[in-house]
């Protein structure tokens, strides 16, 4: 991307992030989401755990819900990493999204707090959530189907923790749950962040060769776009006029 003191790409990010730190409705959006999110989280868990489905089906549809997250949730990344889309509607999600590789190291928060904070981020789910739920109270969904999206949802905001805790925790519990690729692996995702278009998976990593595949034949990387569109922005802000997102 050529560059001139300052790109249109970089001067439009700023005004995005501009629009998201100084507008209160796009953090409030944020906690609608949240709030959403997780609410329909829990209603679709208890109507999945009470479905007379069997354990066997149950044990199914939650390993099936663990796989098809760590998937989803990794191409949803993969496009974020790309969309360049700052003059938007919802240009300061975008913006704000591509903060996260300039940080090393999150603040430390209870997973709980986690949780709850990052599903707001997920605007995708609500629609996921929504047609899902419609299914339901149209009666057009097969209780194993509702099973595996109810699961599903849980695992998409599960894997916003795993990225916490892969950048934040050396808990011995969560090393081990790593080496066993139950939790995304801290090494496996440092790639991420060193090498460009590669290893978006974000809850256990497993889909990676998949989404890599991807990734190299249909998107051509990050880190010489939409990584040095913040720029001006970190430059703004590393000189105190801007104060940090998330």
């Amino acid at each position: 991307m050529p560059q001139t003191e300052w790109n249109t790409k970089q001067l439009q990010f700023v005004a995005a992030m501009q629009r998201y730190e100084g507008q209160s409705s796009y953090r409030l959006i944020n906690k609608i989401v949240s709030w959403f999110n997780v609410s329909v989280q829990l209603f679709l868990m208890v109507l999945a755990i009470r479905l007379n489905i069997g354990w066997a089906w149950q044990i199914f549809a939650v390993l099936a819900a663990y796989v098809l997250a760590d998937f989803v949730n990794g191409l949803v990344h993969l496009f974020m990493d790309h969309n360049d889309d700052y003059s938007s509607i919802v240009g300061p999600f975008v913006a704000s999204f591509h903060l996260h590789h300039d940080i090393p190291r999150y603040t430390d928060k209870p997973l709980l707090q986690v949780y709850v904070d990052e599903s707001g981020y997920k605007l995708w789910l609500v629609f996921f959530l929504l047609f899902l739920s419609g299914l339901f109270f149209w009666h057009a969904v097969a209780p194993l189907l509702l099973c595996i999206g109810a699961y599903f949802a849980v695992f998409s905001s599960i894997a916003e923790v795993s990225h916490y805790l892969c950048h934040n925790s050396h808990s011995r519990i969560v090393r081990g749950l790593q080496r066993f690729w139950i939790l995304l692996p801290k090494k496996h995702h440092m790639l991420h962040h060193r090498v460009d278009n590669m290893n978006y998976a974000f809850l256990n990593g497993m889909s990676d060769p998949v989404i890599n595949w991807i990734a190299t034949h249909f998107y051509s990387g990050y880190k010489a776009k939409t990584d040095l569109h913040t720029a001006l922005y970190q430059h703004i802000r590393h000189s105190g006029n801007v104060p940090a997102s998330r």
